[in-house]
């Protein structure tokens, strides 16, 4: 999921773009690689493709959205453990799987498939959750691709976090009565757990059931301008194991490792960089 939004240009003294990219992995061994580039008499980069290959109650009132998702990419690195719910990116297992019921779901409910990608940012206030869905339903339908975004969020006394929000709001951003209630907590061998229910506030029955559902972490790279000529990328402290590397095309020939200081603050590491060629591209790897 990328979404270049907070990433602007340099200033006009820049006369030649600058590509910064990325290789990603998303729910299967599909691989693709993704350039921005910055261009000094335009306010945002363009993204460019560059390569791809195959590869009981019901709850509370429809809530708001909050908070969009910045350039965020899933590399080809080991899953390590969860000791607890931090801000960063988390995928749902292989064959997770939950319960759609309804007055319109065939035979009254079914079983269905769950992949899901979720971007928690537990330092907002409120804590804000992005999620997005590849085969998400509604009402019996056949499976789509959703995004879904927080208008609530809370961490509860038990240290479990709660979001809540417009379950179609990203296609009908007038507000639908369809809504989305998820808790978010750590299980006694250190997973996180997804509970919650999507649901229709209206007249009729319709809900799909969400229960321990186990999500892991993934490393993402986050990429933001800092400065005319400098660029800052950062990723989560729950990868600070790993190394930074770049390379200037692809296929890549080697990846050299990036030796400027990492600094960690709060939930994150970050590294600043110079923008010192016209395109370069970085991954994250366990040593």
């Amino acid at each position: 999921m990328i979404s270049p939004n907070k990433v602007t240009s340099p200033d006009a003294a820049m006369t030649t773009p600058f590509h910064i990219g990325c290789p990603g992995r998303g729910a299967s061994e599909f691989h693709r690689y993704v350039a921005l580039s910055f261009y000094p008499d335009k306010s945002a980069p363009t993204m460019n493709m560059v390569r791809q290959f195959q590869f009981g109650p019901r709850p509370l009132p429809v809530l708001r959205k909050v908070l969009a998702v910045s350039l965020s990419l899933a590399l080809h690195l080991a899953l390590p453990a969860c000791a607890a719910l931090a801000s960063g990116v988390y995928q749902t297992l292989s064959g997770a799987t939950v319960r759609e019921w309804g007055d319109r779901v065939p035979n009254g409910s079914r079983m269905v498939p769950l992949f899901a990608t979720l971007r928690f940012d537990l330092t907002s206030t409120p804590p804000s959750l992005t999620a997005v869905m590849t085969n998400a339903v509604l009402e019996g339908g056949d499976p789509f691709a959703l995004t879904i975004r927080s208008s609530s969020g809370s961490r509860l006394a038990n240290g479990t976090y709660r979001f809540q929000g417009d379950y179609l709001r990203e296609i009908y951003p007038s507000g639908t009565q369809y809504g989305f209630d998820y808790q978010f907590s750590a299980s006694t061998n250190g997973e996180v757990l997804w509970n919650g229910m999507d649901y229709w506030a209206g007249g009729h029955l319709w809900y799909v059931m969400i229960s321990n559902i186990t999500l892991v972490p993934v490393p993402w790279l986050d990429i933001a301008q800092v400065g005319p000529v400098s660029v800052q990328i950062a990723w989560a402290t729950n990868f600070a194991d790993h190394v930074l590397e770049s390379t200037t095309r692809l296929p890549a020939p080697g990846w050299g490792t990036v030796t400027n200081a990492p600094v960690i603050a709060g939930e994150r590491v970050s590294v600043t960089l110079d923008m010192d060629v016209s395109i370069r591209f970085y991954r994250l790897r366990k040593p």
